[in-house]
């Protein structure tokens, strides 16, 4: 009996890894030069199983589904894990990104816009941009 459970354990291992830290994330153009406002902490995650070791789930679907699932712009402070799970001949990898969520802001009517610099032309000495 005890040769049975270290056998299924053997086939039945797992671990968990960090892979890293992003200060902004996004699949979305995100404009920085935007309001943004925080919608709290999201996470997303995609999945892969196969039988090839060198397989690994795609960073950009984690992101894209974090992003979907809150309806978040961009994400902050994202923390990537990567879980394996070893079952008989498959292994399942599974990507896990949180982070802190952010969406753009609409200016209402009753806010004053800021004024933004507005470009002319480009200075024919120095070769920089006018702005007006």
């Amino acid at each position: 009996m005890k040769k049975i459970i270290l056998i299924l354990f053997l086939f039945f291992v797992g671990c968990s890894q960090h892979l890293g830290r992003l200060s902004i994330a996004s699949t979305r153009d995100a404009d920085v030069l935007h309001n943004y406002i925080s919608i709290g902490p999201i996470q997303g995650e995609t999945n892969i199983t196969a039988t090839d070791l060198y397989k690994m789930p795609s960073i950009e679907d984690a992101i894209q589904n974090a992003l979907f699932i809150s309806g978040a712009d961009l994400i902050t402070d994202a923390s990537f894990q990567l879980e394996t799970t070893h079952i008989l001949l498959y292994i399942n990898r599974r990507l896990i990104v949180t982070g802190e969520g952010w969406v753009k802001t609409h200016r209402s009517s009753k806010t004053t816009p800021t004024k933004e610099k507005i470009f002319i032309k480009y200075d024919p000495k120095t070769g920089k941009p006018i702005y007006e």
